[in-house]
């Protein structure tokens, strides 16, 4: 028997509504902070001397990737910021703006100015306060990614593909990109205040390198803090890491030999995960001895995630207080 259809369920966040007046806050501060950061990010890479490229080649270590693959990972992260400040966060539909309103609250903006701080000390070569706002943008980060892994989740076939696309996916690029980040700017500050073994160490890499494989897999796998809820897209951006570090490290064979190794066993989990999630409804009815009227719901279009595309996402039934649930 189909489920009943309950329109109270739903109505109110596919209904339209005007902004508050925080959201309205909140839309200008994350426009003018993301300008400030990319503004920031653009000057200390052409106009700041000595560039953060500069201060990159001036302290190597094991830890450093190469340039061509952050370049590209920032890229794409740029862009779908600029999707989430220029569009995505102005729509109106009652679901996006309690996204935007609730859950990425202030901490978009902050995590922009706490990255401005460490763009700051790290071109003055301050490298212990630089890490304290790697701390903090690590924190803002993560706790937005976490708060929206475990509210709505990505898998989930009613959440629209604009909240996965242009708010998980970046946030969760933002956090790995600072998790990263806290291991390098450590290895960089080892080896100015004089603690050479450390800071130019490689075990101490591939120990590093090892920890982000695990925390990255627990994510993949059973979800860190997010009540089980799982998050590919930090898993894969990790990944995208891992085989910067190695490709940039290829004269140290035993390093990138383990960053590889390391990407690989990520990637293996990740389409395992995926491959199960594709499997697990045509297995579910099968055990079920459902009948072939049903089937055509099981075999949608798939998202990043495993989960169901819905299109119309707005006319299906969903809680108002637990959007995971139906």
């Amino acid at each position: 028997m189909p489920p009943r259809v309950i329109p109270s369920l739903f109505s109110s966040l596919r209904s339209l509504r005007s902004p508050t007046h925080k959201l309205k806050i909140l839309r200008t501060l994350n426009i003018l902070t993301f300008l400030t950061f990319v503004s920031s990010s653009v000057y200390s890479i052409v106009l700041a001397k000595p560039s953060s490229i500069d201060i990159c080649d001036k302290y190597p270590t094991y830890f450093t990737p190469s340039l061509t693959f952050i370049g590209v990972y920032w890229s794409i992260l740029f862009f779908l910021q600029f999707c989430f400040v220029s569009s995505v966060q102005f729509n109106d539909f009652n679901l996006i703006q309690r996204i935007v309103e609730n859950y990425v609250d202030w901490l978009f903006s902050f995590s922009n100015l706490f990255m401005c701080g460490w763009l700051f000390f790290w071109l003055r070569e301050n490298f212990i306060i630089s890490e304290f706002f790697i701390v903090l943008t690590l924190l803002s980060t993560s706790l937005v990614q976490n708060l929206l892994t475990s509210k709505y989740i990505p898998n989930h076939p009613l959440i629209p593909t604009s909240v996965i696309s242009f708010i998980h996916i970046p946030f969760s690029m933002f956090s790995a990109f600072s998790c990263f980040l806290l291991f390098h700017n450590g290895f960089i500050l080892l080896s100015q205040q004089g603690y050479e073994d450390y800071g130019k160490n490689v075990n101490l890499a591939i120990i590093s390198a090892s920890l982000l494989t695990i925390y990255s897999i627990f994510w993949c796998t059973t979800g860190v803090f997010s009540k089980g809820k799982r998050d590919l897209t930090f898993s894969f951006a990790i990944v995208w890491i891992l085989i910067g570090i190695a490709v940039q490290q290829k004269e140290t064979s035993l390093l990138s030999n383990a960053c590889y190794l390391l990407a690989l066993i990520q990637i293996m989990v990740i389409f395992f995960i995926l491959l199960k999630n594709c499997l697990g409804p045509s297995k579910t009815r099968a055990e079920s001895g459902e009948s072939d009227e049903r089937a055509p719901l099981f075999r949608q279009r798939m998202n990043f995630y495993g989960g169901i595309i819905v299109d119309n996402w707005y006319k299906a039934p969903i809680n108002d207080d637990h959007p995971g649930e139906v």
